[in-house]
């Protein structure tokens, strides 16, 4: 019964690769578009300038708000962290889990 399960796995994995690499070239995602032939000359336009900045007060106080939520977090999981590694720590010198208890 535990080799039928590893060789079922690896069937389902190539049956679903299989799928997908017929099902690619038919993908509605993928079908060229006609673009519309127009007869006047496409102008010369500049590309439009795409800054990496907050755009007004209520994005920038949004992006300080979270990095501190992020920071705090973090610290708050290092908190509990070596928290947890001091009790261990305890438990190991009382010899809690140790087979031999003297």
């Amino acid at each position: 019964m535990t080799l039928a399960r590893p060789s079922f796995l690896i069937l389902g994995f190539l049956f679903l690769f299989l799928l997908a690499w017929i099902g690619a070239p038919y993908c509605p995602a993928q079908q060229d578009v006609e673009q519309a032939v127009t007869s006047d000359l496409p102008e010369k336009q500049e590309p439009e300038k795409i800054i990496g900045a907050p755009q007004d007060i209520k994005q920038k106080t949004g992006i300080w708000v979270f990095v501190v939520w992020m920071w705090v977090s973090i610290l708050v999981l290092v908190y509990f962290l070596r928290w947890k590694i001091k009790e261990v720590d305890r438990l190991y010198q009382l010899r809690y889990f140790s087979a031999k208890k003297n």
